[in-house]
């Protein structure tokens, strides 16, 4: 049995290995791309406006509010990465008795990724932490988090073992609630308080995940959620470079299923509806979506501390856009390797023009949904000049983006 747990261990290590390989080339060719420096001018500017919050924290700023918003995420979000293929319920699902060592190194990976990255921000949230009532010290709310982390990571390894997709979201719904309850506990309350709390919202979370009925492994469920992850990897070093086509997943978004009955059905408009397609029901629509949540949220908070009389939310603003933009560049890579086109009688000379048309609407919407929730602090606070310059700069991105969009496009029409 123990011979058998390694030999599992040492194919988990494998397919580590395997997959870095496969993706280390990808990764040079971002790093060629000039998105590490994109990446330092957001980190700079995100540092300055940090160093000025802190040294002026308003008053009246919300820094339990801020607390929950910043570390409910980290400490709700539990992801695993268990390399898990197709094949598997072939060959590994009549040694599922043995895979405890294979998926002690899975936990193992996820705890430390997603766990540096709560450390961080954690680390980041001290500062204004202490600056208010600060009930709790610091070492012991970052063990009290330490706790509701590894909760968080049980409780979602129970939501995966669960048979049914109903049963599993809602569960996965209720922890985060609790995650955030707890998290409010700790920041607002004496640690005995907060800890009571906490144990009554494990105790809850405990009792959800017990009830449904669950595989030993939900192996389709392993190999869904690793497929997805594979898919969220090329398609971000899609926006670099070519990556090998992957069987696109979609997903029914009915809060966007009206954009698409406003597309003329017509012949002279089957890429506009495809690409519209595309963009509301792939990966990549859901991903700018997520880009326009959070960055709505960086947008508004920046706003409404009013750094640099509103330039500072002005800058956010068109660096949050610019990431967007980024993202959003991944359409043009949708269907390039799709057979169809050489296959039904469709006009491929219109296939650019009607891509643009798609990429400019997609990119003035977003444009527009992030403006708002920053120009709204800054104009109920009397603050003109930012948040109109900023939509000078956005529009002006609008206007140039299709120029360089169409020169790519014929740069890699000319390499194919």
């Amino acid at each position: 049995m123990m011979a058998e747990g390694n030999e599992l261990a040492a194919l988990r290590a494998s397919r580590a290995r395997a997959f870095r390989k496969e993706a280390l080339p990808y990764v040079r060719y971002m790093g060629q791309s000039g998105f590490p420096s994109f990446l330092s001018l957001v980190f700079i500017a995100a540092a300055l406006g940090y160093f000025r919050l802190i040294r002026d924290l308003p008053p009246d700023f919300p820094i339990a509010l801020a607390g929950v918003l910043a570390l409910t995420p980290l400490l709700a979000w539990s992801p695993l990465r268990t390399y898990a293929a197709p094949a598997d319920i072939v060959y590994l699902m009549p040694r599922e008795a043995d895979m405890g060592a294979y998926l002690k190194l899975s936990h193992r990976a996820a705890l430390v990724a997603s766990g540096w990255i709560a450390a961080a921000v954690f680390l980041l949230y001290m500062p204004i932490y202490l600056q208010g009532e600060a009930l709790v010290p610091a070492w012991l709310l970052a063990a009290a988090l330490l706790l509701v982390k590894l909760g968080n990571m049980a409780a979602s390894w129970e939501e995966r073992r669960m048979a049914w997709d109903g049963a599993r979201r809602m569960a996965g719904v209720l922890r985060w609630a609790l995650t955030a309850l707890a998290a409010a506990g700790w920041l607002t309350a004496l640690w005995w308080q907060a800890a009571a709390f906490t144990l009554l919202c494990a105790l809850v979370a405990w009792l959800v995940c017990k009830l449904p009925s669950k595989h030993r492994l939900n192996w389709e469920r392993l190999i869904r959620e690793e497929a997805v992850t594979r898919r969220r990897y090329y398609t971000f070093f899609g926006m670099f470079i070519d990556v090998p086509a992957m069987s696109a997943a979609v997903a029914r978004r009915p809060y966007l299923d009206w954009v698409l009955p406003r597309i003329s059905f017509r012949h002279d408009r089957t890429f506009v509806y495809l690409y519209g397609a595309s963009l509301v029901r792939s990966e990549l629509g859901g991903i700018l979506v997520r880009i326009l949540l959070l960055g709505g949220l960086v947008c508004y908070m920046a706003a409404d501390a009013g750094g640099w009389s509103g330039w500072g939310a002005a800058l956010v603003y068109l660096l949050a856009l610019l990431v967007y933009g980024l993202q959003l560049s991944g359409l043009r890579g949708v269907h390039r390797h799709s057979v169809w086109q050489h296959v039904y009688p469709l006009p491929e000379e219109q296939q650019v023009e009607q891509l643009l048309l798609v990429d400019r609407s997609a990119l003035l919407a977003g444009a527009l949904l992030l403006w708002l929730p920053t120009a709204a602090p800054l104009l109920a606070g009397g603050d003109y000049a930012a948040p109109f310059a900023a939509l000078v700069g956005a529009f002006a991105y609008v206007l140039i983006r299709p120029g360089r969009l169409r020169r790519k496009l014929r740069a890699e029409a000319d390499e194919d």
